[in-house]
C-alpha cells in the first residue's frame, strides 16, 4: 500500500513540475479520432501601468474600477487577446457593456470589461488555469457561428488533442513538449477545425508573441492544415 501511494504521489509531482511531458511511456491513439486542424496563437498581454490624463482604468461588468490604469491602445490590444497582466495582477475578459472605454479598431473591444483572474496566466472558459503551450481554445459548440468539426459534433471541454508535429519541440521554458494539448478555452473567432494555441504572458504584442511561438504548424492560415488526434 505504501509503495502504491508513493507511486501516485510521484506521478502527481511529475505532472505539476512538467505538464509538457508525457508521464506514461506510450499513449494509445488507436481509439482516437484523426482530424485536420489549422492553428493560430493567442497570449496574455503584459502591460505597464499608465498614469497620464488619457489613461483608462480597468473596470468590471458593473463598471466599477477594479485595477490600475492603462493606455487606451493597450486596452484595445488586450481586449483582442482576452487576458492582461498589469502591476502583478491578471485580468480576464468578462463581457462588453456601454459606455465605451477606448476608440478601438475592433469596435466591440472599446466596450470590453474585465474580471480579476484566479490563476497566474489567466483563466480558461470554465475558470481553469491557462497553461502556456498546453491550453487550446477550441470550438466546443458554444460560440456564435460554431461549426461541427469532430464526427459531426464538437470537442468536449478538457478534451485532449495529440499533435504529432508538436512532439519533441523545445519550449522557451526549457522543457520538451509531448505533443498533447487540452481544449480549455473558447474564442469568438475560433470555430470549426480552427484551434488557438495559448503561449503565455507576452510583452509588446503580436510581433513578440510570434517570435516566442515554437510551433511551426501554427501558420494562421485556414489553408495550412495538419493532423491532430482527438484522444478519447
Amino acid at each position: 500500500m505504501y509503495k502504491y501511494r508513493s507511486a501516485i504521489l510521484i506521478a502527481i509531482i511529475l505532472f505539476i513540475t512538467n505538464p509538457y511531458a508525457s508521464h506514461s511511456q506510450d499513449f494509445d491513439i488507436s481509439n482516437s479520432t484523426k482530424v485536420k486542424l489549422w492553428a493560430t496563437f493567442y497570449y496574455a498581454l503584459k502591460l505597464e501601468e499608465y498614469t497620464q490624463d488619457d489613461a483608462v482604468p480597468i473596470r468590471n461588468m458593473q463598471d466599477q474600477v477594479i485595477g490600475p490604469k492603462i493606455q487606451a491602445s493597450d486596452w484595445c490590444k488586450g481586449a483582442i487577446e482576452g487576458t492582461i497582466h498589469v502591476a502583478s495582477q491578471v485580468f480576464n475578459y468578462a463581457g462588453v457593456r456601454n459606455p465605451k472605454q477606448a476608440d478601438c479598431p475592433h469596435k466591440s473591444s472599446s466596450r470590453v470589461r474585465w474580471t480579476l483572474a484566479k490563476h497566474p496566466y489567466g483563466d480558461g472558459s470554465r475558470g481553469n488555469p491557462l497553461l502556456p503551450f498546453k491550453t487550446l481554445a477550441c470550438d466546443l459548440g458554444t460560440v456564435e457561428n460554431s461549426e461541427p468539426w469532430l464526427n459531426g459534433g464538437y470537442a468536449k471541454f478538457g478534451q485532449r488533442i495529440y499533435i504529432p508535429a508538436a512532439k519533441g519541440i523545445a519550449l522557451p521554458n526549457g522543457q520538451t513538449h509531448d505533443g498533447i494539448f487540452e481544449c480549455g478555452d473558447v474564442g469568438g473567432k475560433i470555430t470549426g477545425n480552427h484551434i488557438d494555441v495559448f503561449l503565455g504572458a507576452v510583452s509588446g504584442g503580436y510581433s513578440n508573441a510570434a517570435q516566442l511561438n515554437p510551433f511551426n504548424f501554427v501558420k494562421s492560415d485556414p489553408g495550412k492544415t495538419f493532423d491532430g488526434y482527438v484522444l478519447n
